[in-house]
């Protein structure tokens, strides 16, 4: 079996409603399938929450430039993925744990778990500013979810799934989904395959039963084939 690529949504959503006839559970990867940026990188979504960190340090006190922040956590994140890896096959990192740390080192004596839900929040709604649901793919939801089909969303990601639960929510498509599933919670991610393995047994899903929908050749199509799930890829050109 090989995962299919489509190079329009049209195409995509076209195949997908006949494939998914016959399966029970339709799996979507959040970013770049069913949620797009505004912006090129990702990245840059990071740069105001180290904006906001420093303004809050400055508030109590302490001065912490945006720059310096910014390299520090992602030299806090790189050593959690790095530790991860000597245990997973997947080198995940998880938002809370990581950010935590961060701000202990900022704030020192003035951390609380307040303060991580400040700029969590912040951070979230950073996201959501440029986030956009793919429409035709939210009509597709809400066909599966009326033909009682189960939705799953997977992601690759440092954000756990009560994160990316809001970020459903604020895309309007929260009702629509059956289970988040992110490797932040378990440090299995889709690039291993372990992921799809792990879904499958704690969700009693069979394989032959399941389609799963993303953007990635690897961890959307190869990895999601070799667990014997059904593919589509979508290479949208035009979205470049």
């Amino acid at each position: 079996m090989e995962f299919s690529t489509h190079y329009s949504l049209n195409s995509l959503v076209a195949s997908g409603r006949r494939k998914a006839v016959d399966k029970e559970v339709v799996s979507f990867d959040l970013f770049d399938t069913l949620l797009v940026r505004r912006i090129h990188d990702p990245d840059l979504v990071k740069l105001p929450v180290a904006q906001y960190i420093s303004t809050l340090a400055k508030q109590q006190g302490r001065q912490w430039r945006a720059h310096t922040i910014q390299k520090r956590r992602d030299s806090i994140e790189q050593r959690h993925r790095d530790e991860t890896g000597r245990t997973f096959i997947d080198h995940e990192a998880c938002y809370p744990r990581f950010m935590a740390e961060l701000l202990r080192e900022l704030f020192q004596d003035l951390y609380s778990q307040e303060l991580l839900d400040k700029v969590t929040a912040y951070e979230i709604a950073m996201e959501n500013s440029m986030l956009v649901p793919r429409a035709i793919i939210v009509d597709w939801m809400q066909e599966l979810v009326e033909a009682r089909k189960k939705i799953f969303i997977i992601s690759d990601m440092y954000l756990p799934s009560s994160h990316l639960r809001q970020l459903l929510s604020h895309a309007g498509v929260n009702d629509l989904v059956t289970e988040v599933v992110s490797s932040a919670d378990t440090f299995l991610a889709k690039a291993s395959g372990k992921a799809y393995h792990l879904i499958a047994e704690k969700f009693s899903l069979s394989p032959k039963a399941w389609l799963h929908v993303g953007d990635n050749p690897i961890s959307d199509g190869l990895r999601a084939v070799e667990a014997g799930i059904e593919a589509m890829i979508i290479r949208d050109p035009k979205e470049e």
